[in-house]
């Protein structure tokens, strides 16, 4: 399953409403944004007061310096040269890029074949990386955290995820808000 079939089963998740996953990502998100803000491979996964755009995340056609924010929110999961893809933000941006991405390897599954994942990724892996950047500040955090258990129970199943009831979606929304030292998802705010 790919990305733009993956933004289907989310839309169907709820007959039509985004899930709780994205929902409460995106109120993250809209809340770090800093000024002008391009938010790239987004599908239809969009972010207010941005420039959404599915463009090639490894070329963006952007001068350098281009906008005060950019924003890849699961996306560099799903290319090959996944490194390359952060180089081309932090070039194109003049303040600070935001990456969201699946939490630690040990949690790889069918359900990550499905979406077309290449990887997941521990702290480290990103830590290690921004070590080529010695002027560039970042914080690496976790996300979903009281979720961490059934991300880890799906890893069992056949992959699929089942259509979730709406109440089940607000409850699951409700525990995103708690902040614990370890999540299903990685999120890092590298600044320049």
């Amino acid at each position: 399953m790919g990305k733009n079939e993956m933004d289907k089963v989310n839309k169907a998740w709820l007959k039509g409403d985004i899930n709780f996953y994205f929902r409460y990502k995106r109120k993250i998100l809209e809340k770090m944004i800093e000024g002008s803000c391009l938010n790239v491979g987004c599908g239809d996964h969009l972010i207010n007061n941005a420039t959404n755009i599915d463009e090639n995340a490894t070329a963006l056609p952007y001068k350098d310096n281009s906008y005060n924010t950019i924003i890849l929110s699961d996306v560099i999961e799903h290319i090959e040269d996944w490194e390359k893809a952060v180089h081309e933000a932090i070039r194109v941006s003049n303040k600070k890029v935001i990456l969201t991405v699946p939490a630690y390897k040990w949690l790889w599954s069918n359900y990550d074949k499905e979406l077309g994942h290449y990887r997941r990724y521990h702290k480290k892996d990103i830590v290690n990386f921004l070590k080529k950047y010695p002027d560039l500040k970042y914080k690496v955090g976790y996300l979903f955290g009281p979720l961490l258990p059934l991300v880890w129970m799906r890893k069992f199943s056949s992959g699929k995820t089942p259509n979730l009831p709406k109440f089940v979606d607000k409850m699951f929304y409700g525990l995103s808000h708690i902040k614990l030292p370890f999540g299903s998802t990685l999120m890092i705010e590298i600044k320049k």
